[in-house]
C-alpha cells in the first residue's frame, strides 16, 4: 500500500511554531495552519478508504457451486414447506369456518330472542287493550245503569208531581190564587 502522506508534511507538523501577537497567536497564520491540516486529514481519509476497498476485494471468497446433495435436498425442503403451508391454510380455513358458524349461531339466537320479545310485547299490548276495553265496557254499563236509574227516578218524580197536581189542582181552584202562590210549580216530562 502506498503512503499518501509526504515526509515534508510529517516534519512540518512537528516544526510549526506560531509567533505571539498581543496576548495570542496571529489569526491569519492559525487559519492557514488549520486549512492545511484539514486538507491533510482529507488525504489521509481518502487513502484509508482506498486501502479498505482493496482489502475488501482481496477478502471476497470465490462463489461456490452447490453440491449435488444440496440440490436434491432442496426439493424435499420445498415439499415440506408446501405441506406446512397447506396444513396452516387448512387450519385457518377450519378456524374461519368455526368462527362463521359461531357468528351464525349467535345471530340466529339474537333473532330468536328478538322474535320472542316481539311476541311477548304483542301479547302484553293485546292484554292491555283487552283490559282497557273491559274497563270501558264496565264504565259504559255503569253509566247506562245510572242513566236508567236517573230516568226511573225522574219518572217517579213526574208521576208524583202529576199526582200532586191532580190532588191539589181541584183544591187550588176552590181556594183560588192564594194556594197557587204557596205551592211552587214543578216542571217535568209529561
Amino acid at each position: 500500500m502506498e503512503s499518501m502522506v509526504s515526509e515534508d508534511e510529517a516534519t512540518a507538523e512537528s516544526a510549526v511554531q506560531f509567533p505571539i501577537v498581543l496576548r495570542g497567536y496571529d489569526r491569519r497564520q492559525v487559519d492557514e495552519y488549520v486549512r492545511a491540516m484539514e486538507k491533510r486529514v482529507d488525504r489521509h481519509e481518502k487513502a484509508r478508504r482506498t486501502a479498505e476497498r482493496r482489502l475488501a476485494k482481496a477478502q471476497v471468497p470465490a462463489p461456490r457451486t452447490p453440491e449435488p446433495d444440496q440440490a436434491s435436498g432442496l426439493g424435499r425442503r420445498i415439499e415440506k414447506i408446501i405441506a406446512v403451508a397447506k396444513a396452516e391454510a387448512g387450519e385457518i380455513k377450519e378456524q374461519a369456518r368455526k368462527e362463521s358458524e359461531d357468528l351464525l349461531a349467535t345471530a340466529k339466537k339474537t333473532v330468536a330472542e328478538a322474535e320472542k320479545a316481539r311476541k311477548e310485547t304483542e301479547r302484553a299490548a293485546h292484554r292491555e287493550a283487552q283490559l282497557i276495553l273491559s274497563r270501558a265496557g264496565e264504565e259504559a254499563a255503569a253509566i247506562q245503569k245510572a242513566h236508567r236509574a236517573v230516568l226511573s227516578e225522574l219518572g217517579q218524580i213526574a208521576e208524583a208531581v202529576d199526582e200532586l197536581r191532580g190532588r191539589f189542582g181541584g183544591e187550588r181552584k176552590a181556594e183560588g190564587p192564594a194556594v197557587e202562590e204557596s205551592v211552587p210549580a214543578v216542571a217535568g216530562p209529561a
